[in-house]
């Protein structure tokens, strides 16, 4: 059985502490409230700790490596900019027997969330068939096999363009990506997140809005 306690009433286990050289006692207090870092949202920075830093030698994170000092700067400027802007954070995204519409603890991360319902967001007729025809086409995926045809490009260029009509309908208070750390706006652009997480830019292009001692 794998050794586990619980922080915020978040699951940790013991094997993912020790991937960052940690023992639990050093990891409780590096993660728990103090006066120098005090989050407002400690479950989802437990989460953000766990899924960006601990597992990442495990899974693949649009995040940078970091050691823990900077993941709390990183984690301070998601919930200025972030947490303290929108209501909620939604995905878009493919997935078998789903609506394809998600609820991620926070923008950019591994994990998903919850998938949500149509009629969470008061979807009209017209956008929830399109959203059910896109998710109809995911069946025809087989990733498990070698001669799998199924463009997934065009699917995913597909998922971005619902995404953007799902943001016009959500309005501004409801934060849109549909890849990670890509915000969609109303007007149908998109921004990169990660400047304003101190964050390097995912594109080179963008590396004069990156601010200065950025983590790359």
């Amino acid at each position: 059985m794998n050794e586990a306690w619980s922080i915020h009433g978040v699951r940790v286990p013991v094997e993912l502490v020790r991937l960052v050289g940690l023992t639990p006692e050093q990891f409780a207090i590096e993660v728990s409230p103090s006066e120098e870092f005090s989050p407002a949202h400690p479950k989802e920075w437990l989460k953000f700790v766990l899924t960006e830093l601990c597992e990442r030698s495990r899974f693949h994170s649009v995040f940078p490596e970091m050691n823990m000092a900077e993941a709390k700067r990183v984690w301070l400027a998601m919930e200025e900019n972030f947490f303290g802007r929108y209501r909620m954070f939604v995905r878009v995204w493919a997935e078998w027997s789903s609506s394809g519409i998600w609820a991620p603890p926070y923008p950019g991360s591994r994990g998903v969330g919850p998938m949500l319902d149509y009629a969470e967001f008061d979807l009209p007729p017209d956008l929830v068939a399109r959203f059910t025809a896109w998710q109809g086409q995911y069946w025809e995926a087989q990733p498990w096999i070698d001669d799998d045809t199924f463009d997934y490009p065009a699917h995913h260029f597909a998922g971005v363009e619902l995404a953007k009509e799902l943001k016009k309908w959500v309005g501004e208070s409801v934060y849109v990506e549909c890849d990670e750390l890509q915000e969609l706006l109303c007007d149908g652009s998109t921004v990169d997140c990660r400047p304003r997480l101190g964050i390097a830019s995912a594109n080179p292009a963008e590396s004069s809005t990156t601010a200065p001692g950025s983590i790359t």
